[in-house]
C-alpha cells in the first residue's frame, strides 16, 4: 500500500506538471500569435494611411483627419488654414529622365516640406506631385507668411543637373476655414488659389538670385 501510494502520488505529480508545461506552451503561443497579429494589423494600418512613396500621410487620412480639424476649428473658434502645393516641373522630369527621377524629386520634396513645417502640421500627398497641408492654429496672414517661404524654396537634385531642368520649385495656395464655408469647399478654394498663383508665377519674371530656404514657422 506505501508503495501503491507513492506511485500514485508520483504519477499525480507528473500529471499536474505536464498539465501545467501544457498550459505554459499553449499561453506561449497564444502570446506569440496575438504579437503577430498586433504586427499585421500595424503593418495594415500603415498602409492604409500612408504614401507609400514618400512615408507622408495619404489623401484617405488627410481628409479623414481635415474633416475633424475642420469641424474642431468652428466649434472652438479657433483658425485653421490650408494650403495646397503643387511641384512645378515635375511632367518634364518624367518625361526626360523617367520615372525613377519623378519619384526621387516627390521623395525629396517631401522631405522639404517636413523641414519648413511644424510637428503640428498635418502633410500629407495629395496625389501625383500635389501635397497639402493643414495648419491649425494658423491665422490667413501666418499662412500667407508659410506659403511665401515655401514658393521660395528652390529643391536641387541630380535632375537639376540637366540644363533644361533645373531646381524644383514649388506653386503653393491657401485658404483659411469659415463658419459659412464646408471642409470641402476651404479645400477646393485652396486648389483654386494654387493654380492662380502657378499662373502668375509662370508670367512674373525669373528671380536674379535663389532665395535662403526659410526656417520653420511659429504662428
Amino acid at each position: 500500500l506505501t508503495t501503491l501510494s507513492v506511485l500514485v502520488g508520483a504519477v499525480m505529480t507528473l500529471i499536474i506538471w505536464l498539465l501545467a508545461m501544457r498550459t505554459r506552451i499553449l499561453q506561449h503561443a497564444i502570446s506569440r500569435r496575438t504579437a503577430a497579429l498586433r504586427r499585421t494589423t500595424e503593418r495594415m494600418r500603415q498602409l492604409a494611411t500612408t504614401d507609400e512613396l514618400t512615408g507622408l500621410h495619404n489623401r484617405r487620412f488627410f481628409l479623414e483627419r481635415w474633416q475633424l480639424e475642420h469641424q474642431r476649428a468652428l466649434r472652438y473658434q479657433r483658425p485653421l488654414a490650408c494650403l495646397m502645393i503643387d511641384v512645378n516641373g515635375f511632367k518634364q522630369i518624367n518625361d526626360l529622365l523617367g520615372h525613377h527621377m519623378g519619384d526621387l524629386a516627390l521623395t525629396q520634396v517631401a522631405a522639404e516640406l517636413q523641414r519648413h513645417l511644424r510637428q503640428s502640421d498635418l502633410l500629407a500627398r495629395f496625389g501625383g506631385d500635389e501635397f497639402v497641408v493643414a495648419l491649425p492654429e494658423t491665422s490667413l496672414a501666418q499662412a500667407r507668411a508659410v506659403a511665401q517661404k515655401l514658393r521660395q524654396v528652390a529643391i536641387r537634385g541630380a535632375w537639376s543637373q540637366t540644363h533644361q531642368l533645373g531646381p524644383v520649385r514649388l506653386s503653393v495656395g491657401l485658404s483659411q476655414s469659415e463658419p459659412d464655408t464646408s471642409a470641402e469647399q476651404v479645400l477646393q478654394d485652396a486648389d483654386a488659389d494654387m493654380y492662380a498663383t502657378r499662373r502668375a508665377q509662370y508670367l512674373a519674371p525669373p528671380p536674379s538670385s535663389l532665395p535662403e530656404a526659410a526656417a520653420r514657422h511659429s504662428p
